[in-house]
């Protein structure tokens, strides 16, 4: 694999550099990959929390007016 100079100007898209890869590095990204996304599950609240705001809040009580 042959390295070129990197600019912080060129910006290239993963299609274009997943092809460069080599075997072992692909496995690595792969298995990196694996391993962020077990993270973020394990990470997540085990009390059911769906992660919108509403679903986690209890309701409040509302005390009638008493007049």
């Amino acid at each position: 694999m042959v390295l070129h100079p990197s600019s912080p100007d060129v910006q290239v898209p993963p299609v274009q550099v997943w092809p460069a890869l080599s075997s072992d590095l692909r496995t690595r990204v792969v298995g990196l990959l694996a391993e962020l996304a077990l993270n973020v599950v394990a990470a997540r609240p085990a009390n059911g929390c769906t992660g919108k705001e509403v679903a986690c809040v209890h309701a409040a009580t509302v005390s009638k007016n008493p007049s």
